[in-house]
């Protein structure tokens, strides 16, 4: 009778921990984070049939990681889709796009150019150069605001993975003191829960992997193997905002136990929302630097052409930009009073780059101060500049400069700074150029009248011999006092430097395959004054030449890579550009035929500087590799194409990442999940088996009865 109680209690006890189990399950069927629980029972030949029960919860280990990278990939290409999805649209739609401001800057151009004496046309143009403006300051300003949204997302982010780091530290340090029948308790088994769920919704903000240590506690690592939190120890995010780029976040990990440890971490070692939101930033600020490179390259390329020509006024032209200049460096290491400005090289805007520069200071190995010079890509990968190539010298106001040389660029530090100081320092100075070129980019002419489109020389014929030789200015490329023209500063008029002097005469002379254009100048007086004939024109000295053009036949730009100085020192191999200006010429050359250059006095309706200024949009002006310039409407589809190409990927490949999520957790669901129909036949089971044990406990108590009775 006594075995009968014994094992009625023991089945009544365990079918009532089955039904509790079971209970358990149906309750928490829409639980957040709830893993299906079993009730395990064990046989045993001693203590009435029943053995040790054990409570445990039903998951599949393997999948429940293999979820947690999946997230990681969805919360990654989420947010890097969404970060660039605006600028996207902004780059591209037909309303805010730069190619549509484009197309209708150089239309509103060659409409001007052809009606060069038209004021209404002219008016025209300058609406649409400050439209041009107006724009890139637009897209710039915009893009910067999308990025300070992308920003204030990342500092959110932050804040929730270091709250969930904290916690999980706390949970995981309370599984790890968990004894082994604490752990099948619901309290334990509750335990066990919040712990996962904190680390499923930590996979969504960053990629993370897991490692379960002896003791039952988890070590959770960053997908780059940097270790995030254990029962020991855990690390928080401190979003640093960049001494060179107040746009850029970067994070480091800041472990305060057991003693305050800081790591700086690159971006690809985040994944998740948080590191897709970074990527999406970098990508947003490269786009800044395309923009900023291509508006600087529209504007040095049009200010450098204008200035070659004669406005409706008469008068040189000037910059129709203003090139913000200077741009200051971020001095990263160094003394307080050593400071670095970078310029633009003016006629260089096609060598300007789309990357960052850093420049750091040291002596060499013979001990010589030597400026070395790092391009910094949108990675921040970097990239040393070659130093032969990096010139360092004192410009005429005494500055310390260092020019990299195919840059378009100046370094400036300034006439008291010495370079054995900086090198001794070992300075380092940041600089981004691009930046925020186009939002600083202004208009700088305010008159339709200031649109230099006549030529500032003209060229004549004249021809000697038989032949029909047609001479034809290609165009003035640049005026200065170092070139063939030069603005006199009284009358803003443009005249002929010394050398050539006005006018300038051609002739070509020699065999017609192998001759050469021969350059003279005009005959002077003893006392240094140009000699005129009675009609006021000049007398050429042809006993007197300056030097010779390259030899050329039919058709070839003879000023071209052609240097005129001294005609003592004067070869055809000096290429510097010297004079700035082209000639070309087209029929049959023959031996004494010749032209004059001639400032275009009454140029009104030339339109010859302006058709350059309209050709601009198919030149190549826009740096792509050392050897290939792209024209500005070129560039500007390249960046709209890579940016798109870039977002269409994101798309896709968060689709991809999605149908693996939830193939994933579907299978994950499949083991943790609760199934009601699979609980409702074990709660029939469990209380049936109930009812039997209760039943053996009866049928005890009607045996004891039965005996009480026979006595």
């Amino acid at each position: 009778m006594l075995d009968l109680l014994q094992t009625g209690k023991y089945g009544v006890l365990t079918q009532q921990k089955l039904l509790n189990t079971t209970s358990n399950n149906i309750t928490n069927v829409n639980t957040e984070g709830y893993v299906r629980q079993e009730t395990v029972v064990y046989t045993s030949a001693l203590e009435w049939g029943i053995g040790e029960t054990i409570t445990r919860r039903l998951y599949d280990k393997y999948t429940q990681r293999e979820m947690f990278r999946d997230q990681g990939n969805v919360g990654f290409y989420d947010a890097y889709a969404t970060g660039l999805n605006t600028v996207d649209k902004l780059l591209s739609s037909k309303d805010t796009s730069m190619a549509t401001q484009l197309d209708n800057l150089f239309s509103s151009m060659e409409e001007s150019v052809h009606n060069t004496t038209s004021t209404a046309y002219r008016q025209e143009l300058l609406t649409q150069l400050q439209t041009t403006v107006d724009r890139y300051n637009t897209l710039n300003y915009n893009i910067k605001n999308e990025l300070t949204d992308i920003n204030n997302k990342i500092s959110d982010s932050a804040t929730s993975i270091n709250d969930l780091v904290e916690a999980f530290y706390e949970v995981n340090r309370s599984v790890r003191n968990l004894s082994d029948r604490a752990a099948q308790t619901d309290v334990g088994l509750q335990l066990y829960d919040k712990r996962d769920m904190i680390v499923n919704q930590l996979s969504e903000l960053v990629d993370v992997n897991l490692t379960v240590e002896p003791d039952g506690a988890y070590s959770l690592y960053l997908g780059n193997g940097q270790l995030l939190a254990n029962a020991d120890t855990y690390a928080q995010i401190k979003v640093v905002k960049d001494e060179a780029d107040n746009t850029k976040r970067s994070l480091n990990l800041v472990f305060e136990v057991p003693a305050h440890t800081e790591l700086k971490m690159g971006d690809s070692a985040w994944g998740g929302k948080i590191g897709g939101y970074l990527a999406a930033s970098n990508e947003m600020r490269q786009a800044m630097r395309e923009l900023g490179q291509s508006a600087l390259a529209l504007a040095d390329a049009l200010n450098v052409q204008n200035k070659g020509g004669i406005t409706l006024e008469g008068t040189k032209g000037g910059d129709l930009f203003k090139i913000p200049q200077p741009v200051a460096g971020v001095r990263v290491n160094g003394a307080d009073d050593m400071a670095m400005q970078l310029t633009f090289n003016e006629g260089e805007g096609s060598d300007i780059r789309n990357c960052d520069y850093r420049v750091l200071w040291v002596n060499d190995t013979d001990g010589d101060p030597q400026a070395r010079v790092f391009m910094v890509d949108a990675d921040g990968n970097e990239t040393e500049i070659d130093p032969n190539t990096i010139h360092q010298t004192r410009d005429a106001d005494g500055n310390l400069i260092v020019v990299p040389e195919g840059h378009g660029i100046t370094f400036n530090f300034g006439k008291n700074v010495f370079d054995n100081d900086l090198a001794n320092a070992r300075a380092e100075f940041k600089v981004q150029p691009t930046l925020n070129a186009a939002f600083d980019l202004k208009a700088n002419i305010t008159k339709p009248e200031d649109f230099a489109f006549a030529s500032a020389i003209r060229v004549s014929g004249d021809q000697v011999v038989d032949g029909n030789a047609v001479p034809s200015l290609e165009g003035v490329f640049m005026t200065g006092p170092d070139m063939g023209i030069d603005i006199d500063p009284a009358t803003g008029k443009p005249q002929f430097t010394t050398n050539p002097p006005a006018p300038c005469y051609v002739r070509f002379e020699g065999d017609p395959e192998t001759g050469s254009y021969v350059i003279y100048g005009p005959e002077v007086n003893a006392a240094g004054e140009i000699v005129t004939d009675a009609e006021g024109n000049v007398v050429v000295d042809f006993d007197n030449p300056l030097g010779s053009a390259p030899a050329s036949c039919n058709g070839v730009d003879i000023f071209a890579n052609t240097r005129w100085n001294n005609p003592d020192t004067q070869t055809a191999a000096d290429t510097n550009g010297y004079p700035g200006y082209e000639v070309s010429f087209k029929g049959t050359v023959k031996n004494g035929s010749s032209f004059k250059i001639e400032i275009n006095t009454d140029g009104y309706n030339d339109n010859t500087n302006g058709n350059l200024m309209a050709g601009i949009k198919q030149e190549g002006i826009v740096f792509s590799t050392d050897s290939v310039r792209n024209s500005i409407t070129e560039d500007y589809a390249d960046m709209v194409s890579a940016l798109g190409s870039a977002v269409m990927s994101a798309n896709t490949d968060l689709k991809a990442a999605q149908a693996k999520c939830e193939q994933s957790q579907n299978l994950f669901s499949s083991t943790a999940g609760v199934n009601l129909d699979e609980e409702a036949a074990n709660l029939i089971r469990y209380q049936q088996s109930y009812s039997a044990c209760a039943r053996i406990i009866s049928a005890s108590q009607t045996i004891f009865d039965a005996l009480i009775s026979a006595i």
